[in-house]
């Protein structure tokens, strides 16, 4: 993240000499009057766990929609693997390569386990609709493949053995989970978290850091998470941006980020008595 700026050297080492997998450049997006996210540069390298923190309201999520297309800039543009998303939508950008999950928990919660992931996998389908409307050979190839697939991600997560338990009588961390699995399940190379910790105990906390880490190793993709969890965001992410009124303030690696005037005062407030010079 941010390997245009020579004086924040915190790419990771093993992405320094790769080109990067995504690109935010001047990006900003206005509703009426209000300018919700101004001049929002970013770099990220293919195999990057970075973060993006600030204050409720300072614009995150909004950035995610940006990148995911649910909205349209209003200015700037989002390179991923060095193409212009501007032309696509949400559906064409998840085929490109970029997945997320959300606040809230959005699982299909009266199927399945398996049903919820192989709906991540349906992009990556080989039948046509005619083919499944009379259940061809070749529908029924490409569903053994799904399936077995679905197996192969849910045992890396430990989470096989409950392939048919209905998603909505998971314990709340093992669906933060499953969703997590079902947008790996499309393949992604930039996998977004918006707030994974969310409502989880320290204990789940903790069984998420590791299962980042995992996906990281395993997948070897880049992830961009929003959290409010300091202890997560400094135990994993290697380079952080703050946000602050939709402008970012500040990008570095945690140790930098950690000391920076301008975050502490975001997050704080200025000292009784300081004021602007």
């Amino acid at each position: 993240m941010g390997r245009r700026d020579t004086k924040t050297p915190f790419v990771p080492e093993r992405d320094a000499y790769k080109a990067p997998v995504m690109e935010c450049v001047n990006l900003g997006i206005d509703f009426g009057g209000l300018t919700a996210v101004n001049d929002f540069c970013i770099t990220i390298g293919p195999t990057e766990i970075c973060g993006l923190i600030g204050p409720n309201g300072a614009g995150k999520t909004t950035i995610f929609n940006l990148l995911t297309k649910v909205y349209q800039p209003t200015r700037g543009s989002v390179y991923l693997n060095g193409v212009d998303t501007k032309n696509l939508n949400s559906e064409k950008a998840n085929r490109a390569g970029l997945a997320r999950t959300f606040q809230n928990i959005r699982l299909f919660k009266n199927m399945t386990v398996m049903e919820n992931v192989l709906v991540g996998l349906h992009n990556k389908t080989e039948y046509g609709l005619g083919e499944a409307i009379l259940r061809m050979p070749a529908y029924w190839r490409a569903e053994k493949i799904a399936r077995a697939r679905t197996l192969e991600l849910l045992e890396i997560f430990d989470m096989q053995g409950i392939h048919g338990h209905k998603a909505g009588s998971l314990p709340y961390g093992s669906q933060r989970r499953l969703e997590i699995v079902r947008a790996l399940a499309t393949g992604p190379t930039v996998l977004l978290l918006d707030e994974p910790a969310a409502g989880m105990n320290p204990a789940e906390t903790e069984e998420l850091m590791e299962n980042i880490l995992k996906i990281n190793k395993v997948f070897k993709i880049a992830i961009v998470l929003i959290e409010h969890d300091m202890k997560l965001v400094m135990g994993i992410c290697e380079g952080i941006g703050v946000l602050n009124y939709g402008k970012l303030i500040a990008k570095g690696t945690p140790a930098e980020i950690q000391k920076n005037p301008l975050v502490i005062e975001a997050y704080l407030g200025k000292a009784e008595g300081e004021g602007d010079a």
